[in-house]
């Protein structure tokens, strides 16, 4: 078994945390050990991240380092006794994800690289995309309404909420269709089932 990370990359509303459930379970029923990982997890800082989040003049260089630093507590601590120990790691957002954001919000990609470098490269990777409508459609079916005080705040303080919102959906997913190799790119505004089956083809190449 050669799986050492498995990384499910893509904004909010993408289908990211459902899809690595599900890949979760089917694993667990084949018998492999697994552990979750992901921005914002850390037991660390992943509450302190969510509360200067919603400070919109707090400074995106530093808040990015931030990111870093939870997802750097995880490995260190939690996600590399666990590959040590034979389990297989799913991350829920890993570094493409993290770099998205990044270069949304004006950051350098060659310095962001440069800090990220640091972390071990997934053996394989699902970048997960949907159209905006689809994504805001699911958010608000999770929480009920859009939460100005989600991923985008400090993007998102313009005009409407809902169209400002699109904006930087599609400006998120433009970043991170740049940075993803095309064979990873998986479109999910399709029916669930159809994109597991397809996410489960491709471990399955790698498990069997």
């Amino acid at each position: 078994m050669s799986i050492l990370i498995i990384a499910f990359e893509g904004i909010e509303g993408s289908g990211r945390t459902a899809h690595l459930e599900a890949v979760k379970r089917y694993l667990e029923k084949k018998g492999y050990g697994v552990v979750i990982m992901g921005l914002q997890m850390s037991k660390l800082i992943g509450d302190r991240i969510a509360q200067v989040k919603k400070d919109i003049i707090f400074e995106r260089r530093t808040l990015f380092l931030a990111y870093v630093t939870d997802l750097a507590d995880q490995l260190e601590n939690y996600i590399k006794p666990s590959l040590d120990a034979g389990f297989i790691a799913l991350a829920d957002g890993y570094v493409l994800t993290l770099e998205s954001w990044g270069l949304v919000r004006g950051l350098e990609r060659e310095w962001m690289e440069d800090v990220l470098s640091v972390f071990p490269k997934p053996t394989l990777s699902f970048t997960l995309i949907s159209s905006p409508e689809e994504i805001i459609k699911r958010i608000i079916k999770k929480r009920g309404y859009l939460d100005p005080l989600s991923t985008g705040i400090d993007l998102c303080i313009k005009d409407d909420i809902y169209t400002a919102y699109e904006s930087y959906i599609n400006r998120f997913q433009e970043a991170l269709i740049s940075l993803s190799n095309k064979e990873n790119i998986i479109h999910t505004d399709r029916e669930f089932e159809e994109v597991n089956k397809e996410i489960v083809m491709r471990i399955d190449q790698l498990t069997s």
